[in-house]
């Protein structure tokens, strides 16, 4: 589905800073301390299974609404810690707080000072309100927010991703409406070079492979062309088709995918390097797995085919090798879901990469199958599958869906709830568990 989708107290370039309601500066308390930091490890989670439904009744106690910015709570079910990043008084009063579709850009930061990383959050995104940058420390809770207004503000969703390089954990790339830029979140400067700034007509789905060699992106909400661009050498190339809806890239680099409209979930893989499509597949129609909503990963995407007798499966397609659609098993977590794949992974095998599944649209899916019922869910092709937690979230609003998504390290999970239809939506953050391997 297509989706349109307090700085410091002097005025910095061409960006208007706007106070913060907290104060420039101020720090949200979290109260609990945090262990010495290990690698990202699902395995450390419960395996997910159709019992694991929503424990209303357990979060409810929790009072999660009341709870202030900064502060945390550990999910009924799997015990994770969960920070809450905003409330009803931070970083701005009388909001409810979202942030975009839960593929593309990086929307959570690498750490960019000691432990501290960046946030990026949409303010009343249902009448198009502005977007802020927050800062995030384990241990300490959230500061220093910041609204981008001027040359820095993203014109539309999907405009926007921190660098997911750890050289450079510091940037971030912020698209206009005719121009990308990329800036330095310490400073709130433009940083020029290195292929930057570049200019292209209303860029949105904006999203990079690993160590921001390659970006993609797609011109207009509606558009017909997909943008590739290396900014090592400042290559841009395109690919026009009437009848696309989305692109997807490789993390590894190089192809992108492209979900169709017609026939409707195809797919064409785009081989940037050659500037030629690969293959393709039927989508809807032929009963291969559709390619839609699917989770980008370095040399695969992962889906859900729905198309399947119920309760369908988990997909997956490998960019370079023609018709290697297959369904990797179930069940899956509904068939109203959508992938997440912007934790940038290594492993031996690019099977064992992890990638993060929810469902969207209500607290659960109907039905009595499903793999942990509303739940966020991450699996590998090579069949594992383990529940991070529930977001708790009823909200019918798009803008104001739970998207969960990854950071590029892989530490956190960024999500929207409305917390059990309390009224008005929140930003929360999820911790992974860690091993004792050392980073």
């Amino acid at each position: 589905m297509k989706q349109t989708r307090c700085a410091s107290r002097w005025a910095v370039g061409l960006l208007m800073l706007v106070p913060a309601a907290a104060g420039c500066g101020d720090h949200v308390p979290a109260e609990t301390p945090i262990p010495a930091a290990g690698l990202p490890d699902p395995t450390l989670l419960p395996a997910a299974t159709a019992l694991q439904v929503p424990l209303t009744a357990a979060y409810g106690a929790l009072n999660i609404p009341s709870l202030a910015a900064g502060k945390t709570y550990l999910d009924p079910t799997t015990s994770v810690r969960i920070y809450k990043i905003t409330s009803a008084t931070y970083p701005a009063p009388g909001s409810d707080w979202g942030h975009d579709y839960s593929e593309g850009g990086d929307e959570v930061s690498l750490p960019y000072v000691g432990n501290t990383r960046a946030i990026l959050m949409q303010q009343n995104g249902a009448s198009g309100g502005p977007w802020w940058i927050v800062d995030f420390t384990p241990g300490t809770g959230v500061s220093n927010p910041r609204r981008l207004t001027g040359i820095l503000a993203p014109w539309t969703g999907l405009s926007f991703t921190f660098s997911n390089n750890p050289a450079t954990p510091y940037y971030a790339y912020v698209a206009g409406g005719t121009t990308i830029r990329r800036f330095d979140i310490r400073s709130m400067n433009e940083a020029p070079g290195n292929g930057w700034p570049v200019t292209d007509s209303s860029p949105t789905w904006l999203h990079q492979s690993e160590r921001d060699g390659f970006f993609v992106w797609l011109r207009g909400a509606n558009g017909d062309t997909i943008v590739g661009y290396e900014p090592s050498t400042g290559t841009k190339k395109t690919y026009t088709n009437a009848d696309l809806n989305e692109p997807r890239v490789d993390r590894a680099g190089r192809y992108v995918g492209v979900s169709m409209n017609k026939p409707p979930n195809g797919l064409i893989v785009w081989d940037w390097l050659t500037n030629s499509v690969l293959w393709s597949t039927g989508g809807d129609p032929a009963r291969a797995p559709q390619f839609a909503h699917v989770a980008s990963l370095k040399d695969r995407w992962m889906g859900v085919n729905w198309g399947l007798t119920w309760p369908g499966e988990f997909t997956m397609f490998t960019p370079n090798v023609p018709d290697s659609g297959v369904n990797i098993g179930g069940p899956a977590n509904g068939s109203l879901t959508y992938g997440n794949g912007n934790w940038i992974q290594n492993p031996a095998s690019p099977d064992d990469q992890w990638a993060l599944f929810s469902h969207y649209g209500s607290l659960m899916p109907a039905g009595s199958a499903w793999l942990a019922p509303g739940g966020m869910i991450l699996i590998t092709a090579n069949g594992q599958r383990r529940l991070l937690g529930h977001p708790y979230n009823t909200a019918g609003t798009y803008n104001y869906w739970s998207f969960p998504k990854l950071s590029p390290d892989g530490r956190y999970v960024l999500f929207t709830s409305d917390m059990n239809g309390s009224g008005r939506s929140d930003l929360f953050l999820a911790e992974l568990p860690q091993s004792q391997r050392q980073s």
